[in-house]
């Protein structure tokens, strides 16, 4: 994807200043929710089947089964509404892909497959009207990993450039052999894999306190999961592979240190994974959803140097708000990697 710096207008204060050329941004970490849902195949079964409440123009409630679960507005959905949003952020491109709890994998595969293809045709809708504003990761039935692969062929072939995937799957960590099937054919396929947080290890000790989940539990699970892709030497098996970890890897640079010191006395761990554990995550690939100038600028330029690409969780409550300005406070100047050429080479273009 060639992007033209000079159309895009410098942000001063979260507003655009207009006729002063800064560099485009590519934000690779923004969500799409489908306007409404096909009807639930197994009622009786899928009790956590989406539905969508409009409750008027500006106002929706996404609820899973009878319970609601979160409150939107047309920015999920919205053609419109996304672009004067990205206008406000001198944003050239959004890499759109679902809501993760959309992920769905504890319906049955095919029921999935058929949620997937619906959600996939929504994001396929808003790239065909984007006019090259607006690229895509999909999503597949992953807890079955054989039909996964399947599917990947036919989201190559509309355009995506990219899959979504949970940092778990119902409980099992990304680096398990049953997904090498996946893995293969998405390297095949030149897809990047988008590695978002999921129903979280231990989210029943926050019961009490759920607002701490994306806080604290996010950050923990997608470290758990670069780990176990790591000590699987799934990186080793598929070196041509893409993965991209949301929330700036969570937990890694901590879990990665200990790793280091596992990989030194552990020869069985030395047997997948030939080279140190930091070698890898180094190739990784990392968003800037971190809301530090600090750790972004050592994750950065320490410890993962010219693979981290914006990411803002476009367009939830969680999402990092004035991007311009936070890229800004750790780039080194206007050609700086973060703002695009490094999403550019993680999406394929």
């Amino acid at each position: 994807m060639q992007i033209d710096s000079s159309t895009v207008a410098m942000a001063s204060n979260d507003k655009v200043e207009v006729g002063v050329v800064a560099p485009a941004i590519i934000d690779v970490h923004t969500h799409l929710v489908p306007r409404d849902f096909p009807a639930n195949p197994a009622p009786s079964t899928n009790t956590r089947w989406p539905c969508m409440c409009h409750h008027d123009a500006t106002r929706a409630t996404i609820a899973m089964g009878e319970k609601p679960f979160r409150e939107l507005d047309p920015r999920s959905w919205d053609l419109s509404a996304r672009r004067d949003s990205m206008a406000q952020e001198g944003i050239a491109v959004q890499v759109l892909s679902p809501m993760p709890e959309l992920l769905s994998y504890w319906f049955e595969a095919p029921e999935t497959l058929a949620l997937g293809r619906h959600v996939n045709g929504a994001i396929s809708e808003l790239i065909a009207a984007g006019s090259g504003s607006f690229r895509g990761f999909g999503m597949v039935p992953l807890q079955s990993p054989d039909l996964a692969a399947s599917e990947l062929s036919r989201l190559r072939a509309d355009g995506f450039c990219g899959v979504e995937i949970g940092s778990n799957i119902n409980g099992v960590l990304p680096g398990d052999a049953r997904f090498d099937e996946f893995y293969a054919e998405a390297e095949r396929l030149q897809l990047a894999l988008f590695v978002h947080a999921l129903h979280p290890v231990g989210v029943e000790r926050l019961a009490s306190t759920p607002d701490l989940i994306p806080f604290a539990a996010f950050p923990l699970d997608v470290a758990l999961a670069i780990a176990s892709l790591l000590r699987s030497g799934v990186p080793e098996r598929f070196p041509d592979l893409k993965f991209g970890f949301s929330h700036g890897g969570g937990a890694v640079i901590p879990v990665v240190h200990r790793l280091q010191k596992a990989w030194e006395i552990s020869e069985q761990f030395k047997r997948v994974l030939p080279s140190p554990p930091a070698a890898y995550t180094a190739r990784f690939f990392y968003d800037s959803l971190v809301y530090d100038a600090g750790y972004l600028r050592y994750l950065m330029r320490e410890f993962a140097p010219g693979q981290v690409f914006a990411g803002t969780d476009y367009p939830f409550p969680i999402e990092q708000t004035g991007l311009r300005k936070f890229l800004d406070s750790v780039a080194d100047g206007a050609s700086d990697a973060i703002y695009n050429a490094t999403a550019s080479r993680f999406i394929g273009d």
